[in-house]
Parts: structure tokens; C-alpha cells; sequence
């Protein structure tokens, strides 16, 4: 074995390909029977993010997090406890409530249906004139609860019976980015974006910046695409950086930071930009001066919903003299995420055509084919090759 590979190895990344090794078949980005597997072996089985703990602050705050068919409330149980439950009533199966966001007023659940009322912790409190006995307990009657993990202020969930430990999926990026603080960190600004394309599509795009030249002209000014690195990919968690061309400077549209760096940043990651993708939700973005990040929620095999958020020191939210200098790093990646997402939808459409069967990744993808490999391994398929 040669020493690039036994370094590669060590690191967890696997060896770059070769030019021409296959991408995934067509299908994996339109049919439906292979989406509802991916929803039931991966959205349901994995971590994946659901929010920020600022978005529900206080008690009986909360936010609903839909993953295919099922909804999920996060809610503020207690001022240091979040919970997340099965938003069905365990009478009779209804919606418990259907607004995005919200605050349960009573400190309490109640469905819009027969009124059986719950606690923020899910146990039932009351079932309007049903009586204990001859088969009814309400403590048989607690709302179901999803796994729930906080890290670094975002709360993540688990579907799943008996998850995988949280610190085993994010194991790489446990500790890693310490020196941003990202719990203390605030939202500084939210767009929603509805696209057109298979939510793989947006991950390998994430992940790759052979196409930077081409579509993102400013980026490529202020990340050189040749200092482009891939420092971890094992498991659900892939990721690497890139130098930044000036010095103290960041991803806005005047190449200049937005903000001092955030917290304790310092050395080489004043020069850096991390992209790392958390499978198969999240993409994570940490700049020497602010945090960028994307939640994905597929909608279907051609439909996701992708919110992009930005996180900043609260000082600086709270500057309005800093104002211009944050709009600037949203109109950056707002560009850069529209280009992004315009060649994400043609390749959508393209894939679409019996004449395409399967394309072929350059050696600068490697890191797409170890995404296609988490992919066919969570699915339990054989490489189509």
C-alpha cells in the first residue's frame, strides 16, 4: 500500500477514484419505491436535525418537524428539558395540531377532536368520560417519543427504535469546532427554499467543487477551487475545507469578514471555510466570522425543501451598525446557493431520460461515490456495477 493511500486511510477518507467510475443509476433520483425505502431506512433510522434550541426558547414553545408521514413535535418541556413526541392523539389517531410553530398556552396538548389533553412530557392527563378499567389506563396512553440529542444548539432526533449512539454517527465532528461556540451563536437571518431535485442531489453538490469554476465565479475568487480538501468522510458524516484568497477575509460579497471571528477562532481556521455534510439532513458551514447551515426535508423523489439559516454572534445581531456587513454574507450565499440550485433542478430533469443510464465522476468526485456507497449500504443494495 502506498503512503498517500495509508494516509488517506488513516483519516478515515477513502482513496480518490479514477476518472470514469459510475455514478448511481438514474432511478435513485426518481423512483418512488426506492424514495420510500430511503424515507423508511435512512430518514427514519438516522440522526437528523431538526431545529435550533433558540427557535423554541421557552416553555411550551414549539416547532413541528415532518419527515414523509410522520410529524414530529419538538417542544419545550421544561426550561432545560426538550422533547420530542408523535404528534398523534392515542384515541383514535388524530393530528394533534398542524401549525408550524407555536406556544401550548396551558402548558398542555389537546386534541382538536375529543379534547384528550396531554402533558408537554406526552403522559396523558385527561380523556373526557372515559373510565379507567375493563382495558383503558392512561398511563398506557402516553404520546410516543422520538430520541432527542442537542448538540452545539441544534436538536437532533431519531426515529428509530433503538438508534445508532449519537456520538457514533457524529463522531468526527465531536469537539471539532469548539472554538465557534455554536450554542451561543443566534439566527441572524432564514430564507426557505423549495426546489425542484432529489435531495442526493443537493449533498453531492455540497460536496464537490469541480463545478465551482464554471457556476460560481465569485466563490472561486475567494476559495481557490485547487485548495479544495476532504479531511474526513467515514460514516454519515463527510466534510473537508477550503483556504480563503484574502487574509482575514470570508465568504461575503466583497471577500471581506463580516464580523471579528467568532469566539475562541484562531490560527489556520481564520484562513478556512468548513463544509461538512451530517447525513442526510444537514450541511454544516462554519466561517471564521459566522456559521452558515441547510436543513433538507424531502418532499418526494423531485421535491425538497431546503432552509438555509445563518448564525452570528449575538453582538453582532444586535449592532445595527453590522447590519450591512451580515447581508452581505446572506447575499453571498443566497447567489451562490440559486446557481447552485439551478443546475441541481437541470440535472434532475436530465436524469430523467432514457437515454441516461449512468454518468461518469472525475477523480476530483471521490467523495460523491463514497456518498453513492452510504447510500447502497444503508439500503442494503448492491453496487450497480
Amino acid at each position: 500500500m502506498d503512503s498517500n493511500k495509508k494516509e488517506f486511510l488513516k483519516r478515515g477518507i477513502d482513496y480518490p477514484i479514477i476518472d470514469g467510475a459510475r455514478t448511481l443509476p438514474g432511478k435513485y433520483y426518481h423512483s418512488r419505491d426506492i424514495y420510500e425505502e430511503e424515507v423508511k431506512k435512512i430518514f427514519h433510522k438516522f440522526w437528523i436535525l431538526a431545529c435550533r434550541d433558540e427557535e423554541i426558547p421557552m416553555v411550551g414553545d414549539y416547532k413541528l418537524i415532518e419527515v414523509q408521514d410522520e410529524s414530529i413535535i419538538i417542544v419545550k418541556e421544561k426550561p432545560n428539558k426538550i422533547t420530542a413526541l408523535f404528534n398523534v392523539c392515542s384515541h383514535r389517531g388524530t393530528q394533534l395540531c398542524n401549525q408550524p410553530k407555536g406556544n401550548f398556552k396551558t402548558n398542555s396538548i389537546q386534541c382538536p377532536y375529543h379534547a384528550w389533553t396531554y402533558g408537554l412530557d406526552g403522559k396523558l392527563l385527561r380523556a373526557p368520560q372515559m373510565k379507567e378499567g375493563n382495558g383503558f389506563s392512561k398511563s398506557r396512553c402516553a404520546l410516543p417519543q422520538a430520541h432527542i440529542r442537542i448538540w452545539e444548539g441544534f436538536v437532533f432526533i431519531s426515529l428509530a427504535e433503538n438508534p445508532q449512539p449519537f456520538e457514533v454517527q457524529m463522531e468526527a465532528l465531536m469537539g471539532k469546532f469548539v472554538d465557534w461556540k455554536m450554542a451561543e451563536l443566534r439566527i441572524a437571518h432564514h430564507i426557505e427554499y423549495k426546489l425542484n431535485c432529489n435531495w442526493k442531489l443537493i449533498l453531492q453538490n455540497y460536496q464537490e467543487c469541480y463545478h465551482c469554476p464554471g457556476v460560481h465565479p465569485l466563490l472561486s475568487k475567494l476559495t481557490p477551487v485547487h485548495s479544495a480538501q476532504h479531511d474526513y468522510s467515514k460514516g454519515a458524516v463527510i466534510g473537508g475545507f477550503m483556504d480563503l484568497s484574502q487574509k482575514g477575509g470570508s465568504m461575503t460579497m466583497d471577500g471581506k469578514a463580516a464580523a471579528q471571528p467568532v469566539y475562541d477562532v484562531t490560527g489556520d481556521d481564520l484562513q478556512r471555510v468548513y463544509y461538512y455534510s451530517v447525513y442526510p439532513n444537514m450541511l454544516l458551514t462554519p466561517h471564521p466570522d459566522y456559521v452558515m447551515f441547510h436543513q433538507i426535508t424531502p418532499l418526494g423523489p423531485g421535491k425538497i425543501i431546503n432552509d438555509c439559516y445563518w448564525l452570528f454572534h449575538p453582538d453582532v445581531i444586535h449592532d445595527r451598525g453590522a447590519q450591512d456587513r451580515i447581508k452581505s454574507a446572506v447575499d453571498f450565499w443566497d447567489l451562490t446557493n440559486k446557481q447552485d440550485w439551478k443546475v441541481c433542478e437541470q440535472m434532475q430533469i436530465g436524469t430523467k431520460s432514457s437515454r441516461f443510464t449512468r454518468g461518469y465522476y472525475s477523480g476530483r468526485e471521490e467523495i460523491l461515490h463514497t456518498l453513492d456507497k452510504e447510500l447502497l449500504q444503508a439500503l442494503g443494495h448492491e453496487d450497480p456495477e
